[in-house]
């Protein structure tokens, strides 16, 4: 197998540019594994007569897992809890003076 990037592709016919090469191709005559794009990079098969045999396309990326979204953090505390124990009253009592 060898490397190479698609250039000049058009209606299933183009060419592979690869370490200084270029081979012709035709959807007709090569089997392609996936679709194939202008300067996608590919690894492709030759034959014994330098012609086109198959097509694949390395150019795609994997898809990444999405981050998991940040909770928001409360500035104030919470109040309610399942233990009575862990309540504390905070409050202030203004009384008047007499």
């Amino acid at each position: 197998m060898k490397e190479g990037k698609i250039i000049n592709y058009n209606n299933g016919v183009g060419k592979i540019l690869s370490e200084g090469n270029t081979y012709n191709f035709n959807l007709n005559v090569v089997r392609a594994d996936n679709d194939l794009n202008n300067d996608q990079d590919i690894i492709f098969d030759i034959d014994r007569y330098g012609n086109v045999t198959i097509i694949r396309g390395t150019g795609a990326t994997k898809p990444t897992k999405a981050p998991a979204p940040k909770q928001k953090q409360n500035k104030k505390e919470n109040i309610t809890s399942s233990s009575p124990s862990k309540l504390v009253d905070n409050r202030d009592l203004l009384t008047e003076e007499k």
